[in-house]
This record gives C-alpha cells, sequence and structure tokens, in this order.
C-alpha cells in the first residue's frame, strides 16, 4: 500500500499510534488515551493534530537503542527532553491514569522499537493500536489487511474496539477505510459499516469480526484516495 501511495503522488503520515488504558482501569475519555507519533513528526502532522480532539494528550518519540533513553516531544505543549526508557514507562502510567499490570512477552525483532517496549514493558494494563496511513489531503485513516475470504473481510476483536474508540472518542471528522488486499484484488469497507460484536472463529486466524467488502480496481481505489 505505501508502495501504491507514493508511486500515485498520494501525501500521507504513517507510524501514527494509540495508546489506550483498559476501561477497567480508567474509563474517563478525556484522559484514558495518548495519541504518539513514533519518528520523524514534521508539517504533515499538523493536519492530522488539527482533528485531535482537545483533551487527548499527542507526543513524538524517538528511541535511542544505544544510550536506551528516549526523546519525548510533547506537540501540544512545545516542550522537549530525553528520559530514561523506566521514566517513559511512567510518563504513560501517569498521561493515561492507568496502572501497570506485570506481563510479559518477547517483541519482534522486525517491530519499531515502540511495539517492542510496549510488549516488554507496558504490561497488561494498556492496548497499543497503529493506524497504517493517514491521507491528509481528504482525512482519511487507511488500514491495509490482507485477512479476506471470498469477499468477506476480517479484523481482531481487540483492534476493532480499539479503532471504534479512536474513531469515536479521539479524532474528529476522520473517517476509517479497511482495505483488504489478496493477490493483487482490492477490497473496501467503510470501518463506520462493522459491527464489532460479530465474531467468528477462523481457523489460523482465532477470533475475528467478520464484514462484507466491495471488490474494486487500482483505479477506482486512486480514485478514492486522491
Amino acid at each position: 500500500m505505501k508502495n501504491i501511495l507514493t508511486e500515485n503522488s498520494i501525501d500521507f503520515v504513517a507510524n501514527i499510534w494509540v495508546v489506550t488504558c483498559r476501561q477497567a482501569i480508567n474509563r474517563n475519555k478525556n484522559t484514558r488515551y495518548l495519541v504518539i507519533i513514533e519518528g520523524v513528526y514534521d508539517e504533515k502532522f499538523k493536519k492530522l493534530l488539527n482533528r485531535l480532539n482537545s483533551n487527548i494528550s499527542i507526543i513524538n518519540i524517538i528511541f535511542d537503542s544505544e544510550e536506551k533513553n528516549v526523546e519525548i516531544y510533547n506537540i501540544k505543549t512545545d516542550q522537549k527532553g530525553v528520559v530514561s526508557l523506566e521514566n517513559f514507562k511512567q510518563r504513560i502510567i501517569d498521561i493515561t491514569e492507568c496502572k501497570f499490570i506485570q506481563s510479559y512477552a518477547m517483541g519482534s525483532k522486525e517491530s519499531t522499537p515502540l511495539s517492542r517496549f510496549f510488549r516488554e514493558k507496558m504490561g497488561k494494563g494498556f492496548a497499543l493500536t497503529d493506524i497504517d496511513f493517514f491521507l491528509t489531503k481528504n482525512r482519511l485513516f487507511i488500514e491495509e489487511k490482507n485477512f479476506v475470504k471470498e469477499g468477506i473481510g476480517y479484523i481482531g476483536v481487540g483492534q476493532c474496539i480499539s479503532f471504534k474508540e479512536i474513531i469515536n472518542d479521539i479524532f474528529n471528522g476522520i473517517e476509517l477505510m479497511i482495505l483488504c488486499i489478496d493477490n493483487n484484488d482490492f477490497y473496501i469497507e467503510n470501518f463506520d459499516r462493522i459491527n464489532c460484536t460479530n465474531s467468528e472463529y477462523i481457523s489460523d486466524w482465532g477470533k475475528m469480526i467478520s464484514f462484507k467488502t466491495k471488490k474494486i480496481s487500482l483505479e477506482d481505489l486512486l480514485h478514492i484516495l486522491k
């Protein structure tokens, strides 16, 4: 998908993450979320910032694996600093008014530093959700999937719930399109038409939310994206 956007000169930003404190710990929509931009932050992200709920915190981070610290830029307050990994963990807990619940999992070497950090350090009190692409011109989130069978698309139950929160609680006036790609065939569906309670068990995938899709050509897809 990234190649399609780049080759057709469609402006987008990526590396967008949403941290969510579990509802059992914090149910307050104004405090339980944190938006994180991982990596280089530039002017293109301002269009995303303009759509962010005023009560939601947003930071830009860059991990320094050699020094084992994190550069943090608070985008709303324009404050910058460098903190240890332990202080970064505590900062997230404080911002989201959450709690650390011990658990352990190994992060994949193919994942980003933030994703590995959450799996290995943040416990099970949080959910971390990434948004694949934000198209800056038409204010559209794109989530790319390859879970599709005979025109039926699938997403994980937890991810479906997190996307509902992202659209309803965190950002204003942004639509989310699910794009399923299967051997150069394209299938789309607007996320607001997906029922997050419509789950079923799929062999090799686990418990998933199913939804109908519309098959479209690459030409029609580009018309939507542009």
